[in-house]
């Protein structure tokens, strides 16, 4: 008959006459001459094959005779009573002392989750520490139960706890305190209570603001990306594990988010100060070098709305802004063919009429007589623009002549003076001129139009009869024709205080 003892299988009966166990192992009776008698102390015989009592120096524990100062005695034993060599004083943690232990006949130690009665007196199930009966003829109290089991009841009993959890304080996923080392779930993710308590996932579900590590106890854990202690990033609130090649490198995440007034430094090893608003990383000196997915990174290290609000910039494909080429006063690109809009007295001329998002070059303002233009009264954004063609044949569209037909349906009443007096829809009268509200320079004055008349003003004002009231010089938008609210590229609001 075999038992284990920790992690060592002892024999407690051994299945041949004339041997019997010490220290676990079956050995010949003339082996064990000095260690191990029968209960009344005579030598053993050939039929025995366990012991009734020990020699000095061992004690007896479930038929056989053992040594407390080695394993695996000292599993079970941890101090020889000094006036009786033959019987334990003390046991070992997981065992309790036989109140029915008198002499060297009567077995010390019991172990806590023995089930079956020894002289009366048993442990608990699945009990991994215990207190002894507190007489002779009971049962052990539990104190602490097995990996895997929880106390509960009165007196307390073992329970298994739930399944992935190797150890836990009750029933419920989300009271394990560590997980076992099989299965999916082998990640202890704890819980938001002080409890020591949590669950057990798999690493794929330790994302964002965990991710999964082992512990100095090699233990499998879910943790927070803060946790520098286990390769995490003191302040970090949002993390990525790094790639298996790089995992021994520390940090072992990269942070993408940090507690407040911090930023991930550009390769996410740091939590570093950063005030910047909008910022989502910044550099070890505390600079922004990359801003929010709404913002746009500035030369100065600032995070902005839009490039244009500084002038003649552009954003770029990683959402930073980039000068303009010089002859513009806003941009989609860096180059001189591709503005969006142009500086006083520059107009817009497109690159490719069928595709005006690519931008295009600043050429001179109109001048009479030049193209076909025999007045430039139209005035858009301090620059001037056709108001009648020489040709009576011939009116403005979008602020340039252009021959009848390639300027078909823009006009629908025109005054045959070289100009027209009502346009298509999409279109808005301005000057003599038809201008379409989404494109340039029509879309700086009208953002919306209807049979011909302005709906929408660009510039905040509401359209009178369809034309829409001015602002001061230079101002885009305004709250009336006094105040300007905002400024057109190369124009800079001035706030006076009065």
């Amino acid at each position: 008959m075999c038992e284990m003892v920790g992690t060592t299988e002892i024999c407690t009966q051994c299945k041949t006459g004339g041997n019997v166990p010490i220290d676990g192992v079956c050995v010949d009776k003339t082996a064990a001459v000095d260690k191990c008698l029968k209960a009344d102390g005579q030598p053993l015989n050939e039929q025995d094959a366990t012991c009734g009592q020990c020699g000095d120096s061992h004690f007896l524990f479930k038929g056989g005779c053992y040594n407390a100062d080695t394993a695996p005695g000292n599993l079970i034993c941890s101090a020889i009573d000094e006036a009786n060599t033959a019987v334990c004083k003390t046991c070992a943690t997981g065992y309790f002392k036989n109140p029915a232990a008198s002499d060297a006949t009567h077995q010390s130690c019991i172990a806590c989750n023995e089930t079956t009665a020894v002289y009366s007196n048993a442990g608990v199930a699945n009990c991994a520490t215990c207190d002894p009966p507190e007489t002779s003829g009971g049962a052990a109290t539990c104190t602490v139960c097995a990996d895997g089991y929880y106390g509960s009841g009165s007196p307390p009993s073992c329970t298994v706890c739930t399944d992935s959890c190797a150890t836990c304080t009750a029933s419920g996923t989300d009271k394990c305190t560590s997980c076992k080392g099989t299965g999916d779930n082998q990640y202890f993710k704890k819980g938001e209570s002080n409890d020591g308590t949590g669950t057990c996932v798999t690493a794929q579900q330790c994302t964002s603001t965990h991710f999964p590590a082992t512990d100095a106890n090699q233990k499998k854990i879910c943790t927070l990306c803060s946790d520098a202690a286990n390769g995490g990033i003191d302040g970090c609130t949002t993390c990525t594990p790094k790639t298996a090649a790089s995992l021994a490198e520390t940090p072992s995440v990269t942070c993408s988010a940090c507690t407040q007034n911090k930023k991930p430094n550009a390769d996410g090893t740091k939590c570093i100060e950063c005030t910047t608003e909008g910022c989502a990383k910044c550099s070890d000196e505390g600079v922004c070098v990359e801003c929010d997915s709404s913002k746009y990174l500035t030369p100065t290290g600032q995070c902005v709305d839009k490039c244009e609000k500084l002038g003649s910039y552009y954003a770029d494909g990683q959402r930073v802004c980039q000068p303009c080429d010089p002859s513009c006063a806003s941009c989609v690109g860096a180059s001189a063919n591709q503005c969006s809009a142009c500086p006083a007295r520059k107009v817009l001329q497109y690159t490719s009429e069928s595709d005006i998002n690519g931008g295009g070059s600043c050429v001179d303002e109109c001048r009479v007589n030049t193209d076909g233009c025999a007045d430039c009264g139209a005035t858009i954004g301090s620059s001037k623009y056709c108001s009648r063609c020489s040709t009576s044949s011939e009116y403005p569209v979008n602020g340039v002549c252009k021959a009848s037909t390639a300027r078909a349906g823009e006009c629908q009443t025109p005054d045959n003076k070289g100009g027209c007096t009502m346009c298509a829809t999409g279109y808005f009268l301005l000057d003599g001129g038809c201008y379409q509200t989404s494109r340039q320079p029509g879309s700086q004055v009208c953002t919306a139009a209807t049979s011909g008349s302005c709906t929408t003003c660009a510039n905040g004002q509401a359209p009178n009869n369809g034309v829409c009231p001015a602002c001061p010089s230079g101002c885009s938008k305004c709250s009336n024709s006094n105040t300007c609210t905002e400024c057109y590229s190369g124009y800079y609001l001035l706030l006076i205080h009065v």
